[in-house]
């Protein structure tokens, strides 16, 4: 092999190196991504079966599970339906509520983002009052969108 062969060779076998290791570390990056994914959703699974214990105990009844609704927003005069979906649907005495189910810093009802979720909830479902399950605390917190009414007196 000459000199410039030689050359040759070891370019392409280094470009050949850095396209191996691009492959393998973009194949690594989304095996991770789906195993945390995984993670995620096994956690979230076992919050809402903790949650669905802690209200059955407590006498209540769950009605449905991941309650799914189909709304509308207009934007610039073009219908773009998107679908919500509620952890649990559960009977509270004579009341249907809608109970969402956070585990971590979004278990916390102060949380801009748990907030803005509850409230889309509130306006797409039609309530002025839900619940929210802090699985980690194991913690009911309700939620409440309405006026705001005076304490009763004591």
């Amino acid at each position: 092999m000459t000199g410039p062969q030689l050359l040759l060779a070891i370019v392409l076998s280094a470009l050949l190196l850095v396209a191996l290791t691009i492959f393998l570390t973009l194949i690594l990056r989304r095996h991770l991504a789906a195993r945390r994914l995984t993670s995620r959703m096994r956690a979230a699974a076992a919050a809402e079966l903790l949650a669905e214990h802690y209200l059955t105990a407590r006498g209540h009844q769950i009605l449905d599970r991941q309650l799914t609704h189909r709304s509308t927003i207009w934007i610039n005069d073009a219908p773009t339906d998107f679908d919500t979906r509620a952890d649990l649907l559960v009977q509270m005495g004579p009341d249907r509520v809608l109970v969402e189910v956070k585990t971590g810093e979004a278990a916390d009802p102060r949380s801009p983002a748990t907030r803005r979720q509850l409230r889309e909830y509130a306006a797409v479902y039609g309530v002025t009052v839900l619940y929210l399950f802090d699985a980690d605390r194991q913690q009911l917190h309700r939620i409440d969108f309405g006026e705001r009414r005076p304490a009763a007196d004591s």
